[in-house]
């Protein structure tokens, strides 16, 4: 997912599913969903489609302990910024013509 104001960033995307199944299914049930879910795919993926899809890993992800690392990096960067802003440097006027 591309990060706000910097589209050539990605940044990482979380979804969280619930999903709670039924321990078993009665047969009106069964040609219920049948009749509603698209039909069951007959054939297996060709080879081109087989090449267009991604491969991709899924991790537990502890979304608490993700935001903590999240807010302290920003918290870092805030910080390194303040460092430089009291360099004491020369400031420059501009001259009068």
């Amino acid at each position: 997912m591309p990060v706000y104001q910097r589209p050539f960033m990605k940044g990482k995307l979380y979804i969280h599913f619930t999903v709670e199944f039924p321990d078993s299914l009665s047969l009106p049930q069964v040609q219920l969903l049948e009749a509603i879910l698209p039909p069951r795919p007959t054939s297996q993926y060709s080879d081109m489609e087989l090449d267009e899809c991604e491969e991709t890993t899924l991790h537990d992800v502890n979304m608490e302990e993700e935001m903590r690392r999240k807010q302290a990096a920003q918290q870092e960067a805030y910080d390194e910024d303040e460092e430089m802003s009291g360099s004491g440097g020369q400031r420059v006027q501009c001259a009068q013509q």
